[in-house]
């Protein structure tokens, strides 16, 4: 199902925006350009109908390989679900391997990274509120 709709994502966005709602499609542009999966969130321009203070909406494709430098969020809290694949995470100093349908919730303060992509993995992921240099990466050996 996954890989449908990733087959379908045309390669720019085609947005129509209404006085009260938005309706957009998941593009090429979107995922493989400067927004890297990121759907709306504080980093769009401001002129842009994608430009959100109060939420972070993302959806990717993460290839194996990839590994994350330790990390948390100064105030927001995050949902990430897997859509596919396997990958283990470190959760506040905690190692786990999710795979499709599994997700975590994370509060504000603590800390994550990806460890190891096993498989590519497609993710979907909510983080509130969108505020900028929100991101602070912790040395490995350094207590936070």
């Amino acid at each position: 199902m996954i890989e449908e709709i990733f087959e379908q994502i045309a390669d720019k966005s085609q947005v129509l925006h209404k006085k009260n709602y938005v309706i957009s499609n998941l593009s090429n542009e979107t995922i493989q350009g400067d927004m890297r999966g990121w759907i709306c969130g504080h980093f769009y321009p401001k002129a842009s109908v994608f430009h959100r203070n109060d939420v972070e909406i993302c959806f990717k494709k993460i290839d194996v390989g990839f590994e994350e430098k330790l990390h948390y969020h100064v105030c927001s809290f995050e949902f990430l679900m897997v859509m596919s694949g396997k990958v283990e995470y470190e959760i506040d100093g905690d190692r786990h391997v999710l795979t499709a349908g599994q997700f975590y919730m994370l509060y504000p303060g603590s800390t994550e990274r990806i460890v190891k992509v096993h498989e590519e993995i497609t993710v979907f992921a909510v983080r509130l509120p969108s505020v900028p240099n929100n991101k602070i990466f912790v040395n490995q050996g350094a207590a936070k």
